[in-house]
């Protein structure tokens, strides 16, 4: 049941901006598939979040003997429950993200997209770029970390099924790079009307994660405070 969960928090956190929406992009500006540069981009994504993840298995058991020490802190507790509460409420009270409805590739989005995927060095620039700023929201990658590290394996099977799930995490994208390879102007005419509505889940999605995983907080902080 462990494994199923994490194939699915992994297929979630593989429709993020950063392992689909800005491949899609990429796809739209080079009318087709640049198999070396789309590589390096796709490369560049799973070995950064490859390298968190091990980051975070190596540190769990100090954070969690961390945190642990720290839930005992009625001011740190209190500190939780309003970082949860501004949490929720920016999800909730945030204005509606408004739907492109240009879907051209002289659009803003595209314009910037077509001045930095000309080279591999950009590409590997745009991937770490996309990993540091979506890191912190993902809260399934977050939830998946926790999921490997409580199973009772050795570290090297973990490290290799957080591999595997860094793999999945470019999977739909490679499908499309696949599919543009193939097909060439026809999937990218398709891609070209689907970009707009891609950036509008992806910004929704982020609000729904921010007001849950504030609510969560804050239920959790406030439950701790009147235990104290």
């Amino acid at each position: 049941m462990s494994l199923l969960s994490l194939v699915g928090l992994a297929l979630v956190d593989s429709l993020s901006v950063g392992t689909l929406v800005i491949p899609l992009g990429l796809i739209i500006v080079w009318r087709g598939l640049k198999p070396r540069l789309f590589g390096t981009y796709l490369l560049t994504i799973l070995i950064a979040y490859f390298g968190l993840g091990m980051t975070l298995l190596l540190g769990f058991t100090a954070l969690s003997s961390f945190m642990a020490e720290a839930s005992k802190s009625r001011g740190f507790t209190i500190v939780m429950l309003i970082v949860g509460i501004l949490l929720a409420a920016y999800g909730i009270l945030a204005p509606t993200p408004k739907q492109r409805d240009h879907t051209g590739d002289d659009s803003p989005q595209m314009t910037k997209l077509q001045t930095i995927a000309s080279a591999p060095e950009a590409m590997v620039s745009l991937a770490l770029g996309a990993c540091v700023i979506e890191a912190a929201t993902m809260l399934p990658y977050l939830a998946a970390v926790g999921i490997v590290e409580s199973f009772d394996l050795p570290f090297t099977v973990k490290a290799l099924i957080m591999a595997g799930y860094c793999i999945v995490m470019i999977v739909p994208a490679l499908i499309a790079g696949v599919l543009a390879r193939i097909m060439g102007p026809t999937i990218t005419r398709t891609l070209t009307r689907w970009q707009p509505r891609l950036e509008y889940e992806a910004k929704v999605t982020l609000l729904w994660i921010a007001a849950i995983a504030g609510i969560i907080i804050a239920v959790n902080s406030f439950g701790a405070l009147s235990r104290m």
